[in-house]
């Protein structure tokens, strides 16, 4: 089956994210929002003098006072945050005082609906953007209430009071009530609480809190478990110039931004930069086994050392020699081979289709197919094409079978492939363009194969997929070169998703200011060929700490559900408020 993991990835909840306008515009807008209802009084006896000072004075109470009234609150409020959520009050406060032109309410009644109203609203918001342990927020969302009852008193007269107190007691009980309820599907299903889970990834992705990734982190080791997931890499060594290392873990770098393992292939490339120039691929992995923690890396560079350590003590382990590459198909799936010594490298794409995470067990039934014939096999997702809908691959699904069938028909093929002597070059190439345009740090590595007089050329971009189209453009322009076959791929880097949940190579940035760099990077690489020796060794990552099958999906969907269905509830916990306001009203 395949899930639709769009809606269930944390990338989706970027979606309720917005930013917030400078503090001094909301400021400005109060101010002149409570001049009008002065001028309003002054031109009419049905106004009460003093009553825009009542609406605008509480609500920049709010703006200059709640940032030292939150100062110890588990993240940081900031000043356009609490310029909006006056201002939203100020908006709400001039909608209620609309009730005063219905025959049965006065202006009164209309500032009291309005006040107990405005006082649920920042309990709510100050308790989702700051603190999820409401009592921690109270005197702050309590401030412009308080300041609120003392206007009612002054400007209608303490008869007044006591409708008042009961109004913002019971709009206070219907807030603090639906907080309770939001908390209550995810801590039942996971033992976590929504709130926090909130508090955290609004300050992640705004980038307001101090330590935001390592709060998520944190957070999420609660649903983590342990993971031992094989990695496999190819050792090409050349005399007198630097190693490449052609890694495929099978491990995912998500969930985004940096957030968990999001940026491990570069934390990776980093790691072994003075031993080889590392070419990090994506291998068979969903955000099943997304890492808690960028720190996880280490065990995966443990593993590659275990690996190369154990396999260089056989003295045959590196071979001079290479099959001519070979592309073939299943339905819509290709798949690139090549014998590389003893072992063999499959890169599997299915542009111009959607190419996206397959599930782990297909890469483990390809590589137990392939055990019979060969020492090791690497089989990397070119993760190459995104479209419309992001989808995980199963092996029971149609397109799973294609990979299975498809590399299946590859590994017996390529077994009375003719081997040739080989050479190997590599570049790493430095882009002028960042995370935000769909690029991880390490940005673009080539690797080029020579073997039986044919050229093959793997591209590498640290990034999170590539638009559709934009890898069959980039791909034609290399076979162009020179070059007999080619793939682009890409780690699938999560950093690079922080706003937005799609942000692929090619989206933000064309093909045409791309190829440039791509064909300079493949042509280093080509001027880089020398006679070269590979060996393929695997070895176990153990104990790593991933999210745990399904957790991701579960977390995500619950949060993602409890926001939406459950905002409704709070506006009839809102209307039950208004109604004890309009009985108590009626009642005095």
């Amino acid at each position: 089956m395949k899930i639709k993991m769009r809606a269930l990835q944390l990338e989706s909840l970027t979606k309720y994210a917005f930013r917030a306008p400078s503090w001094w515009v909301s400021l400005i807008l109060i101010a002149i929002a409570g001049a009008l209802i002065e001028l309003l009084a002054y031109l009419s006896a049905n106004v009460p003098s003093g009553l825009g000072i009542a609406v605008a004075v509480p609500q920049i109470a709010v703006i200059l006072l709640t940032i030292p009234l939150t100062k110890r609150c588990y993240q940081k409020f900031t000043w356009n945050r609490a310029g909006l959520l006056a201002l939203a009050n100020t908006v709400f406060c001039l909608l209620f005082l609309f009730f005063a032109f219905l025959p049965v309410f006065n202006i009164i009644f209309s500032y009291i609906l309005a006040s107990g109203f405005t006082l649920a609203l920042t309990i709510a918001i100050l308790t989702a953007v700051v603190d999820y342990r409401t009592g921690k927020i109270l005197p702050a969302a309590l401030l412009p209430a308080v300041l609120q009852l003392a206007a009612v008193f002054f400007i209608a007269g303490p008869q007044y009071l006591l409708p008042a107190l009961i109004a913002d007691a019971a709009f206070a009980f219907a807030a603090v009530l639906f907080l309770r309820v939001f908390d209550k599907p995810l801590k039942r299903g996971s033992g976590l609480i929504a709130m926090q889970f909130v508090n955290i990834y609004i300050s992640h992705i705004t980038g307001t809190g101090s330590g935001g990734a390592d709060q998520m982190e944190q957070y999420l080791t609660n649903i983590s478990e342990p993971a031992v997931v094989p990695e496999t890499t190819f050792f090409f060594r050349r005399e007198g110039k630097q190693d490449v290392w052609f890694v495929v873990p099978n491990l995912h770098p998500g969930p985004l931004s940096d957030i968990g393992g999001s940026n491990f292939p570069n934390i990776l490339f980093e790691e072994f930069k003075d031993d080889a120039l590392l070419f990090v691929s994506h291998g068979c992995a969903s955000h099943d086994l997304n890492l808690i923690s960028n720190n996880e890396t280490e065990k995966i560079a443990d593993a590659i050392r275990r690996s190369k350590a154990a396999a260089e003590k056989n003295p045959e382990f590196y071979q001079a020699s290479a099959s001519a590459p070979v592309r073939s198909s299943c339905g819509s799936v290709s798949i690139l081979s090549q014998r590389l010594g003893n072992s063999l490298l499959m890169v599997a794409t299915r542009s111009p289709e959607m190419t996206e995470d397959m599930d782990y067990s297909i890469g483990r039934i390809i590589i137990g197919e392939a055990k019979r014939w060969y020492e090791q096999v690497g089989f990397a997702d070119g993760h190459n094409c995104m479209v419309k809908e992001d989808k995980i691959t199963y092996p029971s699904t149609r397109i799973g079978n294609e990979y299975i069938k498809g590399a299946t028909d590859a590994i017996e093929s390529m077994r009375s492939s003719e081997m040739y002597p080989l050479s190997a070059g590599a570049a790493h190439t430095k882009l002028p363009f960042g995370r935000k345009d769909g690029f991880g740090d390490t940005g673009l590595v080539s690797l080029v194969t020579e073997a039986g007089g044919k050229k093959t050329a793997y591209v590498l971009f640290d990034g999170n997929n590539v638009k559709g189209g934009v890898r069959d453009i980039l791909r034609d322009a290399v076979l162009k070169e020179g070059f007999d076959e080619c793939e682009i791929m890409t780690t699938d880097s999560h950093i690079v998703n922080t706003i937005s949940g799609r942000n692929p190579v090619g989206m933000a940035v064309p093909a045409e200011e791309i190829l440039p760099y791509v064909l300079q990077s493949v042509r280093d690489a080509a001027a880089d060929l020398s006679p070269a020796k590979v060996g393929a060794a695997s070895e176990d990552c153990e104990n790593v700490q991933v999210f745990g099958p399904g957790k991701i999906i579960q977390l995500t969907s619950e949060v993602s559900g409890i926001v939406s269905h459950l905002l409704p509830l709070f506006g009839l916990f809102l209307l039950a408020a208004a109604l004890i306001t309009v009985v108590t009203w009626l009642l005095l």
